[in-house]
């Protein structure tokens, strides 16, 4: 999935045979080719990782399959974390972008699987009420191996990446953490397209913790917010000279556009195709 380091434009003048105008479009040339790669990394990545995590928990055999194959890019994302922290290029930030993206979906495949949920006291339905602080800390509780996972693997990057060049990878994951965090407090409180059905059967307690089906004030506030970093990013990503940053924001962009998208569609009555096939696969 690692894809070709993408080519640094030096700076070009006359008296390099290249006039300002073609120095100008081979900029707009690598920067294209930034954007368009970091649209494939992040999108494909998003897009095969979650139908694949949904297809995989068909049976118990496939469940305990896909946790020794997460656990095995795992290992191999930390590695990438690792051997890249210190190299200041763009295939650089694509490689610890997936090398955190390998953590986060070690994180999702466990506890998809029911791997890292949380008490099993708690992995039952509750009873229908109006949200309040007491049910968000059985909601938190009730999945509370999962949440401690994800800040587990958070402090990883973290310490793996501290004071070093290349940090891609840990802003990914923060981001991952964010987008995932925001909608899950929105839900929560309540919208109207809360994505009810992609729980499988041992997980579906958790609907239980489900909002009302209509949107609460958050929701836009989220999005606004979210947009808002994104179009940031976009502008940085244009702007920066530097090849690892210029690509690390472009990948950050993406995500951002992506969260975006996430939190604007539990908002509104639509359902978008986009795993049918691997839930299919699942068979339930």
């Amino acid at each position: 999935m690692r894809l070709a380091a993408v080519a640094v434009v030096p700076e070009l003048s006359a008296a390099d045979g290249f006039t300002p105008h073609e120095t100008e479009r081979t900029a707009r040339e690598t920067t294209l080719r930034v954007a368009v790669r970091s649209l494939l990394v992040v999108v494909l990545f998003w897009w095969s990782a979650t139908g694949i995590i949904f297809a995989l928990e068909r049976s118990p055999a496939t469940r305990l399959l896909g946790l020794v194959l997460a656990s095995g890019m795992a290992g191999w994302g930390a590695w990438l974390l690792y051997v890249e922290r210190d190299r200041d290029t763009a295939s650089g930030a694509r490689r610890t972008f997936l090398g955190a993206a390998f953590l986060w979906t070690w994180v999702q495949v466990a506890f998809y699987g029911g791997w890292l949920v949380g008490p099993e006291s708690l992995m039952r339905p509750v009873p229908a009420e109006a949200p309040s602080w007491s049910l968000a800390v059985r909601a938190v509780l009730s999945m509370f191996w999962y949440q401690l996972a994800m800040l587990a693997v958070l402090a990883i990057t973290g310490f793996l990446t501290a004071r070093r060049a290349n940090r891609a990878g840990w802003w990914a994951l923060v981001l991952f953490w964010i987008t995932h965090q925001a909608a899950s407090i929105n839900i929560f409180l309540g919208v109207e397209n809360p994505g009810r059905g992609f729980f499988p059967e041992p997980l579906t307690y958790l609907e239980s913790y489900f909002g009302p089906q209509r949107n609460s004030v958050l929701l836009p506030i989220t999005v606004a917010l979210l947009l808002l970093f994104t179009l940031r990013t976009i502008v940085h990503a244009l702007r920066d000279t530097s090849p690892l940053r210029r690509q690390g924001m472009m990948l950050l962009s993406v995500l951002g556009v992506l969260g975006v998208l996430e939190l604007s569609v539990l908002g509104m009555p639509v359902s978008l195709p986009l795993w049918d096939a691997f839930l299919t696969l699942r068979g339930y």
